[in-house]
């Protein structure tokens, strides 16, 4: 097995991947981002403008349910984008079978799937009611698990953010519930010591009366959607996709600066 650690000396950004036969999914305390310019605002604010750069002149960034752009300037060895994050549930797609799929890390077809998805048919609320009960589920709140299958996952009770994820977006497909999971970073007052830093992240966007909201099983009762930046979608058919792989190395130098 071969270590990569690439530290960016402008950025206090540390990521560490794992390489071997198979590439292992990368764990919430792979990499942090000191932010410029954080203030107390960042965590009373509904919303929050962020100045995303990085010398990636193809850099981008996606449009979420928690995040419209404002501008993007590309310049020589450098990319800007200035975003909005906060809470702006976006039209779904026209066309979302897509996000109805099995895949190998979904498992809808499989019968503790099915078994567990049947609890929420009657549901007011199954968006929420999945996502309560993937955290209460996922007793084991450990990282740095390699991408697992959503019925092992169901199975094992133990995860980070990703199993999280995989799981709530499992049973959200097998209720028939368009869904899809989405990686980037999110801003927290204390990660591992270090005071008000993004760390990587994947939460979940379902629709709901035809638009796409943020969900996160890792705090179902009290998210904040200004906190969030999105990098990439993950499809989870394979561990690691293209898109998922120029996020990260994307961001390999990426700076964030809190604008207000």
């Amino acid at each position: 097995m071969k270590r990569k650690i690439l530290i960016i000396s402008s950025v206090p950004l540390v990521i560490f991947l794992l390489f071997c036969n198979d590439v292992k999914s990368i764990p919430v305390s792979s990499f942090i981002i000191i932010p410029a310019g954080i203030n107390r605002t960042a965590y009373t604010n509904s919303s929050s403008v962020y100045k995303i750069e990085s010398s990636d002149e193809d850099f981008t960034l996606p449009v979420s349910s928690n995040q419209q752009i404002i501008s993007v300037k590309n310049q020589t060895e450098k990319t800007e984008i200035l975003i909005t994050a906060g809470d702006s549930p976006i039209p779904a797609d026209s066309n979302l079978s897509k996000f109805l799929k099995n895949t190998p890390y979904l498992n809808t077809d499989k019968e503790s799937i099915l078994k567990a998805a049947l609890k929420f048919k009657k549901s007011k609320d199954p968006i929420k009611d999945v996502s309560v009960f993937v955290y209460n589920h996922i007793s084991d709140k450990k990282l740095g698990i390699p991408l697992l299958p959503a019925s092992m996952i169901l199975a094992g009770k133990a995860g980070d953010c990703t199993e999280h994820s995989i799981l709530t977006v499992s049973l959200l497909r097998a209720l028939g519930i368009p869904s899809r999971a989405v990686m980037g970073v999110i801003l927290s007052e204390d990660f591992s010591g270090n005071k008000d830093v993004f760390v990587y992240h994947m939460w979940v966007e379902a629709v709901k009366d035809g638009r796409w909201i943020l969900v996160d099983a890792t705090r179902p009762y009290d998210f904040y959607p200004n906190r969030y930046i999105a990098l990439a979608y993950h499809s989870l058919m394979t561990e690691m996709p293209s898109d998922y792989l120029q996020a990260i190395s994307a961001i390999q130098d990426m700076k964030i600066t809190f604008i207000k």
